[in-house]
């Protein structure tokens, strides 16, 4: 007579414990990996959409940069016009974003703040935009002179699943800026701030080391510093 040979009970238990414990170890990272890659198709494609907006618009008004543009005093004009709008929501009602923001390294948290309204936008994506009109340069002060040649420009919050979470600054919201010349660009035009910051200060006669001092992506909670860092990784997700 054959002899059938079979799994025991126990032999079957300790191996769908072990198909358990690997799945515990390898499925939230797969699951994160495809989450990042998701964020990154998702803030390319909707910078891209508002970058060639703001083309299409200066190509109506027939101008080659926005400082020929009254971008800056009628900017609720042209997000109503060159966008797919779902909800607008004004000083009463922030619902287009959440509520709060953190830092990947969970060390900071900040709203997002508009001077004007937030929209939520048809990509399900919602923009906080302000608009940063020429200076004043009267005083003749040459920082003031070269900042205002930066001007105008616009600067972008936007998050790319509205206020849904995870709500976590350069993964689903991301800070951005259209140059004058209607560039898309994670880094702020000249500003005041770069002028006067000195990150490292030496003593006169003294030696001393200095190490560039960049700001970190990690630590931003609207996503601050993380857009040109995902562009110049081929929007790769890697931090």
């Amino acid at each position: 007579m054959n002899k059938k040979f079979a799994f025991t009970l126990t032999e079957m238990l300790i191996t769908l414990s072990i198909i358990g414990v690997v799945s515990a170890m390898t499925v939230p990272t797969l699951m994160n990996k495809y989450q990042k890659e998701a964020q990154a198709v998702q803030i390319r494609k909707a910078s891209l959409e508002f970058a060639n907006a703001v083309d299409l618009y200066l190509t109506e008004k027939g101008k080659t940069t926005l400082a020929g543009t009254d971008i800056a005093d009628n900017l609720s004009d042209f997000i109503e016009s060159y966008f797919k709008i779902t909800k607008t929501c004004g000083e009463d009602d922030t619902s287009c974003f959440a509520s709060s923001y953190r830092s990947i390294d969970n060390t900071k948290t900040s709203s997002v703040n508009c001077s004007g309204d937030y929209y939520t936008l048809a990509n399900s994506a919602s923009i906080c935009v302000n608009a940063y009109k020429p200076l004043d340069i009267s005083s003749g002060s040459i920082q003031v002179i070269k900042a205002n040649a930066a001007r105008p420009y616009l600067k972008i919050v936007m998050d790319t699943n509205g206020a849904e979470k995870p709500n976590i600054g350069g993964r689903d919201i991301f800070t951005f800026y259209i140059t004058k010349k209607g560039e898309l660009t994670g880094t702020e035009p000249y500003s005041m701030e770069f002028v006067h910051s000195n990150p490292c200060a030496c003593e006169v006669g003294k030696d001393c080391v200095c190490e560039d001092v960049d700001p970190e992506c990690k630590n931003s909670p609207l996503g601050d510093y993380c857009f040109d860092l995902l562009a110049n990784n081929n929007w790769v997700m890697n931090y």
